[in-house]
């Protein structure tokens, strides 16, 4: 009794894996366009993916189940603001005289990016063919 996983992420993070977890216990990592096949005990199961303390929602699965991880629609759009965010963020450091003021920033910055990943869903995951349907 299985459940493939196919991941459909796009360029996004496409050097990181995605770690999937089942009944919250990791069975395997998944790379772009790849798929995964994954045990699932009779019945139903939880199935949820994180990748970096990104979580996804949980998704109720069972035997013969095709699910398929994508990025949402938020994570897509939001690559293209890290770079001019971080460009400015940069020259306004190298600006700055007093090297605690750079640290402070800095540290701000990746505090901001770190409370972002987790504050936002960057995954849909979702059945997209059933054994039962």
């Amino acid at each position: 009794m299985s459940v493939i996983i196919k991941r459909n992420t796009g360029w996004n993070g496409v050097a990181s894996k995605i770690q999937v977890k089942l009944n919250g216990e990791k069975v395997g990592n998944i790379m772009e366009k790849k798929q995964l096949e994954v045990e699932v005990p009779e019945g139903k199961s939880n199935l949820e993916v994180t990748r970096l303390g990104n979580m996804s929602d949980k998704i109720i699965v069972e035997d013969g189940d095709v699910v398929e991880i994508r990025s949402t629609e938020f994570y897509r759009k939001s690559v293209y603001l890290a770079l001019p965010v971080s460009l400015i963020i940069g020259i306004i450091i190298t600006l700055i005289p007093n090297p605690i003021y750079k640290v402070i920033i800095s540290a701000a910055y990746l505090i901001a990016i770190a409370i972002f990943q987790k504050r936002f869903k960057l995954f849909n995951i979702k059945i997209v063919s059933s054994k039962t349907s």
